[in-house]
């Protein structure tokens, strides 16, 4: 056996042991976590530039969209966590897509954008400390 036959013997064997799914898991569980973090971040350090970019219909849909691509790995996965992600994820961008003058609405008359940004960075938090 050649010397790439063994590394890559070797790489396959490591892939299998820590499985390539835990990994694309974490790796998804991370990525979900930092785009809840700086959108909380972008809502607490610029909250007028949010209101303002927030206020656009196309954005909000596009928004939509990307929870809705977001939340698609969660439809794969299995347990709890998996499946309430895909509910808040889902909703959202349903909402966000379908009803964008609605979300626009009641983000703004509800409460300021800066509870919307500590609730965007206590979802993080939560997205990652509850990970499986």
């Amino acid at each position: 056996m050649t010397v790439d036959a063994k590394v890559l013997r070797a790489f396959a064997v490591n892939v299998n042991a820590i499985g390539l799914t835990g990994v694309s898991r974490t790796i998804y569980i991370a990525v979900l976590a930092s785009f809840l973090l700086v959108s909380g971040l972008c809502h607490l350090a610029a909250p007028l530039s949010t209101d303002h970019w927030m206020r656009s219909i196309r954005t909000v849909r596009w928004l939509g969209a990307a929870l809705l691509v977001l939340a698609i790995p969660s439809v794969i996965w299995r347990g709890w966590y998996f499946w309430t992600l895909l509910l808040a994820l889902a909703a959202s961008g349903i909402w966000r897509l379908c009803f964008p003058q609605n979300s626009i609405r009641v983000q703004r008359t509800i409460y300021p954008r800066r509870v919307h940004g500590l609730l965007l960075i206590g979802g993080a938090f939560l997205v990652w400390a509850l990970r499986p």
